[in-house]
């Protein structure tokens, strides 16, 4: 934030910031030794900084899988105005604190609390608890601001109209009743206020002011909806009660991503809002429309009624979805590559916006699938039939290809034990209809998920019946491979890495969020209780997460194996990427560490070119490679320095992919480089 009357005065909040996702996520962690998280000041144009302002916020514990530090002490916004309506008047600072509420400047110096939040600054809420606002000045030279809360429990909306007053009065507009006019505002971003709140007022507009968050799904996945959603609410009397932004009145709707986060308007004509998402930028085109009589097709009656009503009285006529035009903003978990066309068939999950594929014929992406996107694959001998996933163990078979109807559910085994927010995904490199998934154990399918016709009168998507179980997982071996079966250390948590060599009956490799590392020599046994592992990580490797597994195809028991987090924080157990060979006769491993002039940073995935004998890894900013004299350089010069949570290589080809965490999927081809 610039001061508005000195352009040399700058400030800037600061927030938890991990680092080290991965395709399989679960391996953040905080930089160690970064600075205090809080408001910093500027008086010389941004060439130095100084902490001015910082509330306790929480300590990484190293023991965690994820150091166990959330939000709190987070600057969430910061925003200025002067006390007073001359330009000559002094500047004040607003600005919010997660789990603390807000502050502004004090006239003698300094900051002071203006607002509470409920969050009260404890340890316990600092995963949820969260304050927005924006400032709205009223023509009586007062200023108004508009505040959200949470503490991790239900938002709720207040106003103040003199939030200069040496203490301001806050008034509750949030009602938790149906019917109403406050609840629109009650729990209005729904469960997931520490991602996504955003309150925005137009300049200019006092008595107009929008707040969005998470889609209110139980008011659209029923016979009988009382709303468009409302992941985004408008109000035009002061935050009294409010409208339905999310869907406009074309035929079929234009709607907006379930998941909000910023809120602008166009200077001057402030009807017109732009609006940022998980899904890029939509704006509305200024006009509302009545459309309220819908409200009488839905089957609702009584205060879902008078709800329905009130939240269609004046929705966008339309929302313009073009603004992505020229953005390059998706952030891919990992990319799957078709071995018969690795050139021109692509698939890969993007978080919160679907699984999208790649005709590298035509040079054309479309989303296959839509909700959230998490990892993938392709069978490899007929590559028509392949998989993706959601969120947690929930994956999808296809046996059209990309067809965006073909996509069939198979996922009805799966769920019962701990596992990734994207699980683990492979298509077995050799064997027709082989797929495995990781949970606590590794799971396995052995035709797709299931038989083609059978899936797609059951189990399709859009026009199964949904009568019987849909898919065929079983898991393999007796004992989770996170649990005491395998010893007490680096218990807990799942399988977040597989890999397999293209050879026919290769060993499975599996790696866990907690370090330990498997192969399994009888993967392919017909009798999945038969299938054993065994551990070959040992107490000398970190107890971290193994962010990638990339198998040699001229030896499927060598491989080589990357490693999330900081050695800081596991001083006695360092490495980033390790060279594993592990004893046909024993299976006992040799571990070499490879990570020379890495640093201490993570690194998020792995892969290796037989073929040249370099490896690859992906970091937060962007691609590295191992030179034969050992070290660690860029890999090209071409891609941004990105977070890359995953990077996958077609031997044959010589083509490298790398799933960028917001520019899109980059390219490298290998061969002749």
């Amino acid at each position: 934030m610039v001061d508005p009357a000195n352009a040399r005065h700058l400030f800037i909040g600061t927030a938890v910031a991990r680092r080290g996702s991965s395709s399989s996520n679960g391996g953040r962690f905080t930089p160690p030794n970064a600075p205090l998280v809080g408001l910093y000041e500027s008086v010389d144009g941004g060439a130095s900084f100084t902490l001015a302002f910082s509330q306790p916020s929480d300590a990484v514990n190293p023991a965690t899988p994820n150091g166990s530090d959330f939000f709190r002490g987070g600057v969430t916004r910061i925003a200025a105005t002067r006390l007073g309506l001359g330009s000559s008047d002094p500047t004040r600072i607003y600005f919010s604190v997660m789990d603390y509420g807000m502050y502004r400047s004090a006239q003698g110096g300094g900051y002071e609390q203006v607002f509470a939040s409920a969050g009260g600054g404890l340890l316990a809420n600092s995963a949820g608890s969260r304050t927005e606002f924006a400032l709205a000045p009223l023509p009586n030279g007062k200023l108004r601001i508009y505040l959200g809360d949470t503490d991790g429990g239900p938002a709720l909306l207040y106003r103040t109209d003199d939030a200069n007053a040496t203490v301001p009065a806050w008034t509750l507009l949030s009602d938790p009743i149906k019917g109403s006019t406050g609840f629109a505002s009650y729990n209005y971003c729904g469960g997931q206020c520490s991602y996504d709140m955003p309150v925005a007022s137009p300049e200019g507009a006092p008595d107009v002011v929008w707040i969005g968050g998470q889609m209110q799904y139980g008011e659209i996945f029923t016979a009988t909806p009382p709303s468009n959603g409302r992941t985004v609410q408008r109000s035009t009397n002061g935050g009294l009660s409010f409208t339905d932004m999310t869907n406009d009145t074309q035929q079929p709707p234009i709607g907006m991503h379930p998941d909000q986060h910023a809120i602008a308007f166009v200077p001057g004509t402030p009807n017109i809002a732009i609006l940022g998402s998980d899904g890029g930028v939509v704006r509305t085109d200024g006009v509302y429309v009545n459309a309220s009589a819908d409200c009488a097709n839905r089957g609702i009656a009584g205060v879902d009624l008078t709800d329905c009503q009130n939240w269609l009285a004046a929705i966008p006529r339309e929302i313009i979805s073009t603004m992505n035009g020229g953005l390059s903003t998706l952030q891919f978990q990992s990319v799957s590559i078709n071995p018969k066309d690795p050139a021109n068939d692509i698939i890969g999950g993007t978080q919160d916006n679907g699984t999208w594929a790649y005709n590298g014929r035509t040079g054309a992406w479309f989303e296959s699938v839509g909700g959230d996107g998490g990892n993938s694959g392709i069978n490899a001998v007929t590559p028509n039939a392949r998989m993706h996933s959601y969120f947690g163990p929930q994956l999808d078979v296809n046996y059209r290809g990309t067809d965006p109807l073909g996509w069939n559910w198979v996922s009805d085994p799966l769920g019962y034990e701990a596992a990734s927010f994207y699980v683990p995904v492979l298509a077995d490199p050799v064997l027709n209809g082989t797929f495995f998934v990781g949970q606590q154990r590794v799971w396995r399918t052995l035709d797709n998920g299931g038989e083609q016709a059978y899936l797609e009168q059951h189990c399709n998507e859009f026009f199964g019946d949904f009568t019987v179980q849909c898919g065929d997982w079983e898991p393999l071996g007796a004992d989770t491979l996170t649990g005491a079966a395998f010893g007490a250390d680096k218990s807990g948590s799942y399988l977040v890495a597989m890999a397999r060599a293209t050879k026919a009956g290769a060993p499975l490799w599996a790696g866990t969020r907690r370090g330990r590392l498997f192969v399994s020599t009888n993967a392919d046994a017909v009798d999945s209780t038969t299938v054993a592992f065994s551990r070959v990580d040992t107490a000398a490797q970190p107890r971290r997460f193994i962010s990638g597994i990339a198998v040699d195809p001229k030896n499927p028991l060598h491989a080589f194996v990357s490693f999330s987090g900081y050695d800081a924080y596991t001083p006695t157990t360092p490495g980033h990427v390790f060279e594993v060979t592990v004893d046909a006769g024993t299976l006992v491993a040799t571990w070499r560490d490879l990570s020379a002039n890495i640093g201490d940073q993570p690194v998020t995935g792995v892969a290796y070119d037989a073929a040249t004998g370099r490896v690859f890894a992906a970091t937060d900013f962007g691609v590295i490679v191992r030179s034969s004299s050992g070290q660690w350089a860029p890999a090209a010069s071409r891609l941004p320095p990105v977070a890359v949570y995953g990077i996958a290589l077609d031997a044959k080809s010589g083509l490298l992919y790398a799933a960028t965490h917001g520019r899109g999927v980059w390219r490298l081809a290998l061969r002749g480089d």
